[in-house]
C-alpha cells in the first residue's frame, strides 16, 4: 500500500514510496536499482524476476499500479494525481541484469540521490582525527533567530578567558551574522570562508598543503582579542555570489568528510586549540558535511517553539540514521535551550529535554549523556549590534558566557602526564583508608571536619548569642558525624570558630545528651569524656545515669501527656544529665537561674532520637514528645533573659513531618539555612575535601572552589576519576556527573554517606590496576561501587526506619519477574496507594504519568532491572530536580 501520508503528484512522489520501502527494508532482492524522472520509471532488475517485480508493484502501489496493453513499450504504469478526464500516468521500463548491486560512494547529504540503490550496508568510516588536532565545534540550529550566533561567539569567548586559542568560521554562507559584526573591526578581511573552500577545491597539492599554508598566512592579519576570525566572505557584495560550496569539495574526492579534517588542519597550521564554525541554519547542503560528521563536537541551538523543537527533533533524527560511525571516541552531540523564561526555567526544560533526548537513543547507548545548557531570555541579546566590542560587552553581562561552562567538560582535555605507578598505587591505599574512616561517623577517629554551608550558616547565626536550632538531615547526611565534632571540641567558641565563624563571642561548654546507640566505644568515650568535662566546669556532682533518662523518657510514651507536661520532662532531663538536681522535677527550670547567677553557659546537643522513637510514625504520644522537643524546648529557651542555654537537636526530616502536623514547613523553613542538604556542588566540595585534606590530591585550592559551580569543581576533580567514565574522548558519561545523579534519590537529595562509600569502596578495588594511570578510581569500580553503596544504604535504612524498611522488604521479596523499573499499578498489586506515596516522600520512586520508576541508588539494592533508556532516566533526574526544587523545601 502506498503510505498514507505520500500522494502520487509527481516522479518524486513515486521515488519516495521507494525510498520508505528502502528504509523499512522492504525492499525486494531481485530489484537492483530503481531510478525515476518526469516521464518514466526504470527498474533494473535480475534476470527472469518480471512477474514478481509485477506483483511486488501491484502489492506496493495499489490501487494506482495497472498492467497496459503496449507490449512495444511497457506494459506497467503508475496512475498519478489527476483531474476528472486527463489521467496522467508515469509509465514503468524494467532492464533486466546481472551485476551486482552497486555500493554508492557516502556523502554527507541531504538531498535524495539519482539513483536508488540495493540496500547495502556500507562500511565507509571517517577517518579517526588524530589528537594532535584541534577539535572542531559546529553551532546549529534549525530555525535562524533562535541565539545559535550569541552563543557561538560566547562560547568563543569563554574559550579565551580559559586561555585557549581559537579560530572562529562564519560558515553560514547564505545569511553570515558573524561577518556582518566584524564589519566595523575588520573592514577588509585578508581571507574569507568563501576563499578557503575555492583555494581547497582546485588545490593539486597532497593534503591541501597549499591551501592551509596561504589561508594561515593570511589569517594571522585576522586575530582580534585572542580569536581568529574567518569571515564567511570579504565583503558585503560578495554574499550573493558563492561559486564553490562545501558540497563542492566532495563531490570528487573520495573522503566524504574532508571539510572537517581540512579545518581541523588549518586549526593547527594556526595553532589553536579549538575550531568554532557557526553553520547555516535548517536542513541545509552547506552544513550538512559538519553535522553528519560523527567526529565534530556539534552543538544544536533551540528555543522552546514548536517549530524550533520539531526541526531540532528531526535533524537528530536523521544523524541517528545517517551518522556512519559508533566509535566510542566519537563525540555526542550538546544541546543548547535558548530565550528560556527565567521563572522555573529548569521545569519548562524538563519534557522538550525528554523529547529530543528519546530522538538521540541510538546513538546515547547506555548510561551516555549529552551536555544540556539552559540560558534565559535577555532582551539585550535580541539584536546584537553590527560592533565587535558591543557584542563582547553584552556578552559578558548576559552571563550565557558563564552557562556555557558546560562545553568546556565535553571538549577533549589536555593529555595529563601519567602518575608514578608507586606513587599511584600509594594514593589509592590511603584514599581507601581515610574514606573508610569517614563512611562511619560513629568511629569518631577523624578529628578534622569538612565546614559545609549550612554548618557555616549556623556558626556565622550564633556567633553572639546561644544556639538554638533544630538539625534536619536524612540517613547518611551527617547528623552524628556532625554532632561528634562538636562534641569533640568541647566548646561552642572553638567550634564556631572551625565552621568558618571570625568574630564568636560566646563561651559556652558543650553538653551532649541522648547519642546515638550506634557509636563505637572509642565515640562513646569521647562523649563521656565531654560531658564529664562540661559538669566539672559547672561544678556540679554525679549525673543521673544514661540509662535511667532513658527509661523516664520511655516509660512517659505510655501515659497521654500535653506538650506542656512533654517540655517539662525534657527540660528536667536536660539539667539531670549534666549533674544538676537529679531525679527532682523542675530542676530545668532552676538550672536557667542557677547558670545566670554563676555567669556560666551550656548548649546542649542531641542526637540519637530514632532510637528512642521507633513508632514515631504511628504512636501519637511518641508524636506528642517530639512535637515538644522541637518547637516547645525551643521557645522556652529562647524566651529566658539572659539565654544561659542553648540546644542543638539533630534529627530525621521524616520524624519532624510526622511529629508536626500543622505548620511543619513553616518550622522548617525556619532552620532551613542549616539542614543538612546536600547540594551537588557541596558534595563535588566534599570529595574536594577530603582527597585535599589527606594529602591524597593537594594541588585543590578549597577557598576558590567555594564560589566555583557545579562544572568547575569538576574540572578539579579530574585526577580523581577523570573527566569521563572512560576515555576523555569517548562517548561515555561524565564522571562527576554520573556519580551525583547515580546516587541522588527522586527527592534529589545525596547524602554525604553514600558519597564516601563510594570513594572507598572504587578506591578499595582500584589499588592494583595498572592501564588507568591518569587518575586514582578506575571507571569499571566506579560503577560497580554503587551496587553496594545502595545495598548498604537499604540496610542501614532497615535499622533506623522501620516504616519504610518494611515497604523496601516487601519489594525485595518480590518475585523477580515483577522486579522491574517502571512498573505501573497493574503490575504491583500488594502495594496500597498510601505504601507508594511513602515510596515517593521517600525519594525512592518517582511517577510519571502511568509509570512509576525507582531511583538508582535504591534500584540496584532491590533488585530491580531497568527498563527505562538512558534518555528517560537523565530526564527523570532533571524532572525529580524541579520537583523538589518547586516544593519549597
Amino acid at each position: 500500500m502506498i503510505p498514507s501520508d505520500i500522494r502520487l503528484y509527481t516522479w518524486v512522489d513515486v521515488e519516495d514510496v521507494f525510498l520508505r520501502n528502502k528504509t523499512e527494508n522492504n525492499w525486494p532482492k531481485w530489484l537492483i536499482s530503481a531510478s525515476a524522472y518526469w516521464d518514466e520509471l526504470s527498474l533494473e532488475i535480475t534476470p527472469g524476476s518480471k512477474e514478481k517485480a509485477i506483483k511486488w508493484l501491484r502489492e506496493v502501489f495499489q490501487p494506482r499500479f495497472r498492467l497496459g496493453m503496449n507490449e512495444e513499450m511497457t506494459n506497467c504504469f503508475i496512475i498519478l494525481e489527476s483531474i476528472k478526464g486527463d489521467e496522467r500516468t508515469l509509465p514503468i521500463w524494467f532492464e533486466e541484469t546481472e551485476q551486482q548491486p552497486l555500493v554508492p560512494k557516502f556523502k554527507p547529504t541531504l538531498s535524495r540521490p539519482g539513483v536508488i540503490f540495493f540496500p547495502t550496508k556500507n562500511d565507509e568510516q571517517p577517518q579517526f582525527l588524530p589528537e594532535y588536532l584541534p577539535p572542531v565545534v559546529a553551532f546549529h540550529s534549525f530555525k535562524g533567530g533562535v541565539g545559535r550566533t550569541t552563543h557561538a561567539l560566547a562560547f568563543g569567548q569563554l574559550l579565551v578567558e580559559e586561555k585557549k586559542r581559537v579560530l572562529i568560521v562564519d560558515g553560514d554562507l547564505e545569511a553570515p551574522g558573524i561577518s556582518w559584526i566584524l564589519e566595523n573591526r575588520l573592514p577588509n578581511p585578508p581571507i574569507s570562508f568563501a576563499d578557503f573552500l575555492a583555494l581547497a577545491h582546485g588545490d593539486p597539492s597532497p593534503n591541501f598543503e597549499d591551501t592551509l599554508r596561504m589561508s594561515s598566512d593570511r589569517l594571522k592579519s585576522a586575530l582580534i582579542d585572542g580569536i581568529y576570525f574567518l569571515p564567511a566572505f570579504r565583503s558585503t557584495a560578495g554574499f550573493n555570489s558563492l561559486e564553490i560550496k562545501p558540497e563542492h569539495l566532495i563531490q570528487s574526492d573520495k573522503n566524504g568528510f574532508l571539510l572537517t579534517e581540512i579545518l581541523a588542519n588549518l586549526g593547527k597550521a594556526l595553532g589553536v586549540d579549538v575550531v568554532l564554525i557557526d553553520l547555516r541554519s535548517g536542513l541545509s547542503e552547506l552544513a550538512t558535511g559538519l553535522i553528519l560528521d560523527p567526529r565534530v563536537y556539534r552543538v544544536f541551538v533551540t528555543t522552546l517553539s514548536e517549530q524550533s523543537l520539531e526541526g531540532t527533533k528531526q535533524v537528530l533524527e536523521i544523524i541517528g540514521n545517517r551518522a556512519l560511525s559508533e566509535t566510542e571516541d566519537n563525540p555526542l552531540p550538546a544541546l543548547i535551550f535558548t530565550k528560556v523564561p527565567p521563572e522555573h526555567s529548569e521545569y519548562l526544560v524538563a519534557e522538550p529535554e525528554q523529547r529530543l533526548l528519546e530522538v538521540m537513543q541510538p546513538f546515547l547507548g547506555q548510561e551516555r549523556e549529552p551536555v544540556r545548557i539552559t540560558t534565559v531570555f535577555s532582551e539585550n541579546l535580541l539584536v546584537l549590534p553590527r560592533n565587535w566590542e558591543d557584542v563582547k560587552h553584552l556578552l559578558q553581562q548576559s552571563g550565557i558566557e558563564e552557562k556555557m561552562r558546560g562545553l568546556l567538560e565535553w571538549l577533549p582535555a589536555d593529555i595529563s602526564p601519567p602518575i608514578e605507578e608507586e606513587d599511584l598505587k600509594s594514593k589509592r591505599k590511603r584514599l581507601k583508608e581515610q574514606a573508610q574512616q569517614l563512611v562511619y561517623a560513629e568511629t569518631s577517629n577523624i578529628a578534622d571536619f569538612f565546614a559545609t554551608t549550612p554548618l557555616k550558616n549556623l556558626a556565622s547565626r550564633y556567633q553572639n548569642s546561644l544556639p538554638v536550632a533544630v538539625i534536619v538531615g536524612a540517613k547518611g547526611s551527617g547528623k552524628t558525624y556532625t554532632f561528634l565534632q562538636i562534641v569533640r571540641r568541647e566548646n561552642w567558641k572553638k567550634f564556631a570558630v572551625d565552621a568558618g565563624a571570625e568574630e564568636v563571642d560566646v563561651n559556652a561548654s558543650i553538653a551532649p545528651i541522648l547519642e546515638s546507640k550506634n557509636l563505637t566505644p572509642d565515640a562513646k568515650k569521647l562523649v563521656i569524656k565531654t560531658r564529664n568535662k562540661t559538669i566539672k566546669v559547672l561544678g556540679f556532682g554525679k549525673p543521673q545515669n544514661d540509662t535511667a533518662i532513658r527509661d523516664r523518657i520511655a516509660d512517659s510514651c505510655h501515659q497521654e501527656l500535653h506538650e506542656g507536661q512533654w517540655r517539662e520532662i525534657w527540660l528536667d532531663a536536660m539539667a539531670w544529665a549534666i549533674g544538676f538536681q537529679p531525679e527532682e522535677k523542675g530542676a530545668g527550670r532552676e538550672l536557667t537561674e542557677y547558670l545566670i547567677k554563676e555567669e556560666k553557659q551550656v548548649v546542649f546537643v542531641m542526637d540519637g532520637l530514632e532510637d528512642l522513637f521507633q513508632n514515631f510514625a504511628s504512636d501519637k504520644n511518641e508524636q506528642t514528645a517530639l512535637r515538644a522537643l522541637l518547637q516547645e524546648v525551643p521557645l522556652w529557651l529562647e524566651q529566658q533573659p539572659g539565654r544561659p542555654l542553648g540546644i542543638l537537636i539533630f534529627i530525621r526530616r521524616d520524624m519532624v513531618l510526622a511529629a508536626i502536623h500543622q505548620n511543619a514547613a513553616q518550622m522548617m523553613a525556619r532552620y532551613r539555612p542549616f539542614a543538612l542538604k546536600w547540594s551537588r556542588e557541596e558534595a563535588l566540595r566534599l570529595v574536594a575535601w577530603v582527597i585535599n585534606n589527606f594529602e591524597i590530591i593537594k594541588s585543590i585550592d578549597l577557598e576558590k572552589m567555594q564560589q566555583m559551580s557545579e562544572e568547575e569543581i569538576a574540572s578539579e576533580l579530574v585526577p580523581l576519576w577523570g573527566k569521563k567514565l572512560g576515555s576523555d574522548r569517548s562517548k561515555e558519561a561524565r564522571s562527576a556527573k554520573w556519580i551525583l545523579d547515580a546516587l541522588s534519590d527522586f527527592n534529589a537529595q545525596i547524602q554525604s554517606r553514600d558519597l564516601i562509600r563510594l570513594l572507598f569502596v572504587a578506591a578499595s578495588n582500584s589499588i592494583n590496576d595498572t592501564k588507568w594511570q591518569d587518575r586514582l578510581l578506575v571507571p569499571t569500580e566506579i560503577r560497580k561501587a554503587l551496587t553496594e553503596c545502595s545495598q548498604e544504604k537499604i540496610r542501614e535504612i532497615s535499622v533506623e526506619n522501620k516504616v519504610l524498611s518494611a515497604l523496601l522488604d516487601k519489594l525485595r521479596e518480590l518475585p523477580q519477574k515483577q522486579k522491574k523499573s517502571p512498573f505501573t499499578r497493574e503490575d504491583m498489586p500488594s502495594l496500597s496507594s498510601e505504601e507508594l506515596k511513602t515510596l515517593e516522600d521517600n525519594g525512592v520512586i518517582i511517577r510519571d504519568g502511568d509509570n512509576y520508576y525507582v531511583s538508582e541508588i535504591f534500584r540496584l539494592g532491590l533488585g530491580f532491572s531497568q527498563n527505562a533508556g538512558p534518555s528517560r532516566i537523565l530526564y527523570l533526574a532533571r524532572l525529580a530536580r524541579s520537583r523538589f526544587a518547586n516544593s519549597g523545601y
